[in-house]
């Protein structure tokens, strides 16, 4: 099964797909996988899903990918909880089941 990379949503608005370590999932037995370390700015935003998500009978992965992107990017300063409801609301006309974990940092108090 291949999983779609993480999607990282700064406070500011910029997006990225990290793709960096990415793999697919196979089987139960222990396997190497690559591996990859990111620094995650103050009031980030990452999100992990399933294909789910993204794929839809009447439209493309790559549209699906991309309308992930805006849709996130537009409500990114939504809480969590609501967040997830709308990304999950939007994804259309899926027949897939979704999951979707979203983890955003806490923005740091600036002394000086």
């Amino acid at each position: 099964m291949q999983v779609p990379p993480p999607l990282l949503i700064t406070a500011d608005g910029n997006a990225s797909y990290l793709t960096g370590g990415h793999a697919m999932l196979q089987g139960l037995r222990p396997t190497e996988r690559p591996t990859t370390q990111s620094s995650l700015p103050d009031g980030a935003t990452l999100l992990r899903y399933t294909d789910g998500l993204v794929e839809s009978r009447t439209r493309s992965l790559d549209d699906g990918v991309t309308r992930l992107r805006q849709h996130a990017t537009t409500h990114r300063h939504l809480p969590l909880h609501r967040l997830c409801a709308e990304l999950a609301h939007d994804s259309g006309d899926t027949r897939d089941d979704i999951t979707l974990i979203a983890v955003r940092t806490p923005i740091r108090p600036q002394f000086g």
